[in-house]
């Protein structure tokens, strides 16, 4: 029992922590732009504009756990196309751009893909830093009015969510 409750403590206290490193749910963002990696092309996100809601997906090309997550997202992405819109946030090397293409295009990520570069002062401040996005994948989920709903490395909470807002 002490064990079960000392573990129960850890995760909460874990989870606890994990949210307060950046932007967390019931933090407003305002906008977010950023170049697509695929057409080069500057993006302006503006929440008010989605269908309902949008997801941010922050990944990276070297990341297993990353990878293994797009079957389901795709599958998710699709399942809600009239209520979601989807912007990825590919987090890169300079030299590892072409593999992120090459794995976007793979997998059909066919959402703006907005390039995250992980040399600092490249493009100036990313958006990855500015949310606090320190492991991968991450998803946010946001409303019209720009409100984190959801912020989880899990693409089964996003799910979770979604079900639960019909």
């Amino acid at each position: 029992m002490r064990t079960a409750f000392l573990i129960l403590f850890f995760l909460n206290s874990f989870s606890s922590f994990a949210q307060t490193n950046g932007a967390t749910v019931g933090t407003m963002l305002r906008s977010l732009s950023g170049g697509d990696m695929m057409t080069g092309k500057v993006i302006d996100i503006e929440f008010s504009q989605s269908p309902k809601y949008t997801l941010l997906h922050f990944w990276e090309s070297a990341s297993d756990s990353s990878i293994k997550d797009f079957p389901g997202l795709l599958k998710l992405a699709s399942a809600y196309k009239e209520k979601l819109v989807v912007y990825g946030f590919p987090y890169e090397y300079k030299q590892d751009i072409p593999r992120a293409k090459n794995t976007a295009s793979r997998f059909q990520l066919n959402w703006a893909q907005l390039l995250q570069y992980r040399q600092a002062g490249i493009q100036g401040a990313n958006v990855i830093d500015v949310l606090g996005v320190e492991e991968f994948p991450v998803y946010m989920l946001l409303d019209k009015e720009g409100i984190i709903l959801v912020r989880s490395g899990s693409l089964e909470d996003v799910l979770v969510v979604l079900r639960r807002l019909e």
